[in-house]
């Protein structure tokens, strides 16, 4: 149960808010590529955070999956030698 909650906590946390990516028209200022730069550079950086978060998730995932298979692991073997104590004892 604690493993959930940690999950749970550290999925929450690597969730941050993402950067809302504006389009601006450009002009002689912006010596007609700066915004679209921005822009680009923005949507890249928030694609990076994506995969990262997903990449995250998936670790997760498996080490979550892992120690549910090790307790399932673990509840076998519990159950195994709790039935040859019982047979021992008669």
């Amino acid at each position: 149960m604690r493993i959930i909650i940690a999950t749970a906590a550290f999925l929450a946390l690597a969730t941050g808010a993402q950067a809302y990516c504006y389009s601006a028209p450009d002009t002689a200022e912006t010596h007609y590529g700066d915004n679209g730069l921005r822009r680009t550079l923005c949507l890249q950086n928030e694609l990076v955070q994506s995969t990262n978060q997903r990449v995250q998730k998936q670790l997760l995932d498996q080490t979550l999956s892992k120690l549910q298979r090790d307790l399932q692991q673990h509840k076998l073997l519990l159950q195994q030698l709790q039935t040859e104590l019982a047979l021992d004892e008669f």
